[in-house]
């Protein structure tokens, strides 16, 4: 009779597995840990499965170089070895990782603020790459996954350098979900971590005692303290009817060193606003395939291990040649009593040697000695090593054109040998594709934490398009909580740049390509904007200075106001003109303005303020200068401000909100004789500019002094 449970798998329960919950008695919890990470290593490490521990390190063996059994071998023969494992891993390592990555933003709709915002944040995670060493991390991302089969990056919260820092996690230190597969969220996830026991009294303070007790030691010294001590790290999903929680947990031998919610998260009870960028708490590592057909989170199998075979028989080959080379000279006999014993092992074959020879009677010498040639190799042998050769390359994806050689013959024309280089880059994209679908979720994840460990501004200076030094800032606030973050493609793939600039410009001078596309082959940054501003200075240079002119003043404007509504102290420019002047008068409508702590909107009028003094001051010289007369520049011009108005008897209340209509109430004074009151032509054309009339803010400390201000 047939089992109807010959499957179960199909058709019921298949594990029961312990739960994993921040609620758990902590020694109970910390054998639920045990219990996850022994039933994960036992399925990664079965031998009749993965087996994953014997073949990373069988990989890394072949990496090294070690790769013969010197003790199995006869004394005649020689240990040779010729690694052309590594030489393809390191080509394929330095072609795709080439050039540091590149993160790209994208805004969330069209305005200023928006893009701002994530041109700053595009800037600064770019600086951040640079500060970390991202595209060396890279490096050895790529060779983990050739040799153990999975890259594993982690972002961490550093209290020493106050920033969120990156690091190369080796996969043999992580025990992973055995049930998850690639893209899903792990349940759990188990770093084996090591500190000195200082850096864990640091971690956490709190548990210094029972560290003490749990290792079995009663006082600490200078040598324990330096001792280094191996700890695990558990990210684990709980599971309840309310939904999923990220968590975190640590704990050494029978000690739990914490436990909490991820960390990297904002939630409902930290008594700030929400401001996540993920929609959801995700555990801090990042992992990158190659070789992955979706069913587990590892790959199953790389390149590397299946060239392993081919390496051998390389080096047996190599082995055999080296050893008839050896034995290549003849062999030299002598007659029986031509020569003693001794005489003949000192022939060392010098062409000045000179030997003694017994002959009989008249014989030539030559009778007394021959020669006795070796066997040599066939020539198919010395072939069948380069076809092996040759075999291990194309199994990597470096073949000779790739790799610059040109052993093998095989192309000998310079357009075969590009087409063949070619060929072979195509395999390199996949390789490409895998790194960039990690750094996406990298990018990602890092802007997420740095909405949460941003609590002040951090300032990042950097390089603009034009190759200007750019200052920007980044906080929590100024982290856009929507936008589309990924590495750019091709970032860290070796460019020919010269030639591909030299096939743009080519184009472009036989008319061959619009100036759209040219910018793009050249390497541009915002390839659109230039082909819309080039086609506005074609049509109307004026205009475009217009417009240009304006568009940086409106972003500077953004940025001070988001600078000042921060708590930060924002000097006033003396560049600004009325666009400048315009824009803060559109801020001071927002609600973020309206609503802001009376201290913060006092500091945002008095800034106004200021400015609209500079530019009064700037106004005035020039009109001088055009009349032919000599003003000091140094000398202050003071501007006829019209008298400050008292507030309003709303401006006490901070809750209370503007009249209907956004209109301040009535008997407020207004300016006279324009905007600074002196009637000049520059400041009445300032005047008609700012004329416009504009919602008013909500009544506030010095709201009537702005509303006299700018009318």
């Amino acid at each position: 009779m047939d089992n109807e449970f010959e499957h179960p798998e199909e058709t019921g329960l298949v594990e029961e597995l312990p739960v994993l919950a921040l609620d758990v008695p902590d020694k109970e919890l910390i054998e639920n840990f045990k219990r996850w990470e022994s039933d994960a290593k036992t399925y990664w490490n079965d031998p009749k499965g993965f087996n994953l521990d014997t073949r990373r390190k069988k990989n890394e063996r072949y990496y090294k170089g070690i790769q013969i059994d010197e003790d199995k071998l006869y004394s005649y023969q020689i240990p040779y070895i010729q690694n052309e494992l590594f030489i393809a891993t390191e080509t394929i390592t330095a072609y795709t990782t080439s050039s540091d990555p590149s993160a790209e933003v994208l805004p969330e709709d069209d305005t200023t603020q928006s893009k701002v915002m994530s041109e700053s944040l595009e800037w600064g995670l770019n600086v951040h790459s640079e500060k970390f060493k991202l595209g060396e991390k890279i490096e050895q991302v790529e060779r983990n996954m050739y040799l153990k089969y999975v890259g594993i990056m982690k972002l961490y919260w550093d209290e020493t350098c106050q920033d969120v820092v990156p690091k190369v996690i080796e996969p043999e230190n992580i025990v992973v979900d055995k049930s998850c597969r690639m893209g899903d969220n792990p349940l759990f996830i188990c770093e084996t971590c090591t500190a000195t026991v200082q850096q864990i009294f640091n971690l956490f303070p709190e548990k210094k005692d029972a560290f003490m007790r749990e290792i079995g030691r009663v006082r600490s010294s200078t040598k324990l303290l330096s001792s280094v001590y191996a700890y695990k790290e558990v990210w684990f999903t709980e599971i309840t009817d309310e939904g999923e929680t990220e968590c975190v947990a640590w704990y050494i031998g029978d000690l739990l060193l914490g436990k909490s919610k991820n960390p990297n998260y904002l939630y409902d009870g930290d008594g700030v606003q929400l401001s996540n960028f993920l929609p959801r708490p995700m555990k801090p590592y990042v992992f990158f395939n190659y070789m992955n057909n979706g069913s587990h989170m590892i790959d199953e199998t790389s390149p590397f291990e299946q060239a392993i075979p081919l390496q051998d028989a390389l080096n047996k080959r190599g082995r055999q040649i080296m050893e008839n080379a050896d034995t290549a000279n003849s062999i030299l006999v002598f007659k029986s009593g031509s020569i003693s014993s001794d005489e003949a092992e000192n022939i060392t074959r010098d062409p000045n040697q000179i030997l003694l020879l017994q002959t009989q009677g008249d014989q030539p010498v030559n009778s007394a000695f021959g020669e006795i040639t070796p066997h040599l190799l066939p020539n198919y042998v010395i072939n069948d090593k380069q076809d092996i050769k040759n075999a291990i390359h194309s199994i990597m994806g470096t073949p000779s054109q790739f790799r610059g050689d040109n052993d093998d013959g095989g192309a000998n024309t310079l357009g075969e040998a590009q087409m063949m280089k070619n060929q072979a880059s195509g395999r390199q994209d996949a390789i490409i594709r895998s790194l960039e679908r990690g750094l996406d979720d990298y990018y990602k994840l890092l802007v997420q934490m740095m909405k949460v460990w941003y609590k002040d501004a951090k300032k990042f200076a950097c390089r603009d398009n034009d190759g200007k030094f750019v200052f920007v800032e980044l906080s929590r606030e100024k982290i856009p909580d929507v936008a589309w973050v990924r590495v750019e493609h091709g970032t860290t793939q070796k460019q020919d740049k010269r030639r591909n600039e030299q096939i743009a410009m080519n184009l472009a001078s036989m008319g061959l390509i619009d100036p759209y596309n040219l910018f793009k082959d050249l390497g541009m940054k915002n390839a659109d904007q230039r082909y819309d501003t080039l086609v506005k200075f074609k049509m109307s240079p004026d205009s475009l200075t217009t417009e240009i002119r304006a568009e940086m003043q409106n972003r500077q404007a953004y940025i001070d106001f988001a600078c000042i509504m921060n708590g930060e102290d924002v000097k006033g420019h003396d560049d600004v003109d009325a666009e400048h002047i315009l824009a803060h008068r559109t801020q001071i409508t927002t609600d973020k303005f309206l609503y802001a702590k009376p201290e913060r909107q006092k500091a945002m009028i008095a800034h106004i303020q200021e400015e609209v003094y500079l530019l009064s001051q700037r106004v005035k010289l020039q009109e001088a200068s055009m009349q032919g007369l000599l003003l000091d520049p140094n000398m202050p011009i003071t501007p006829e401000v019209p008298e400050v108005a008292q507030p309003s008897p709303m401006a006490g209340d901070p809750n209370a909100m503007p009249p209907a209509g956004g209109m301040m109430p009535q008997g407020q004074p207004q300016p006279q004789g324009g905007m600074m009151g002196g009637g000049s032509a520059g400041e009445m054309l300032m005047d008609q500019q700012m004329a416009q009339p504009a919602p008013a803010p909500a009544p506030m400390g010095e709201g009537s002094a702005l509303n006299g201000l700018l009318g």
